[in-house]
């Protein structure tokens, strides 16, 4: 099975010791450069990967705030949102997703299981007031 570009992005700057602009991983990875900038920016905003300014360049690198193995699951999610076909599908997936991590914060102190409350809220939130984005896997009933 091919690699999604997103993990040729991922192992490409996982062998670089200083990082990559989107220019060098677009030349190397045989993609238009703006379309380097979506993928690191999206990316970015995943917590997969981070830059730093570097003169008037932006030097991505692979984040360290997650372990490889919690790089490979966001991925992974990621893909598997991506081809969701319908709002079902959708609510099966997070139905269980929630259910396996109430099981594991049921095991925290109480303070930390109230955080995570706090953090599923901001997320009901923003999908309550999210706006219709057009051009998306599914349509809702």
């Amino acid at each position: 099975m091919r690699e999604s570009l997103e993990e040729q992005i991922l192992d490409y700057l996982k062998k670089m010791r200083v990082g990559a602009t989107a220019s060098e991983l677009s030349r190397k990875l045989n993609i238009n450069r703006m379309t380097a900038v979506k993928y690191l920016e999206v990316m970015r905003a995943t917590g997969l990967v981070d830059y730093k300014n570097v003169g008037m360049a932006k030097v991505y690198y692979v984040s360290t705030e997650f372990s490889y193995a919690q790089h490979v699951l966001l991925l992974k999610t990621r893909q598997l949102l991506e081809n969701l076909k319908t709002p079902e599908e959708h609510h099966t997936i997070l139905e269980n997703i929630l259910e396996s991590h109430s099981e594991i914060a049921s095991t925290y102190k109480r303070s930390d299981r109230e955080e995570i409350a706090k953090l599923l809220e901001v997320y009901a939130n923003k999908i309550r007031e999210a706006k219709p984005v057009k051009n998306n896997n599914f349509k809702s009933k």
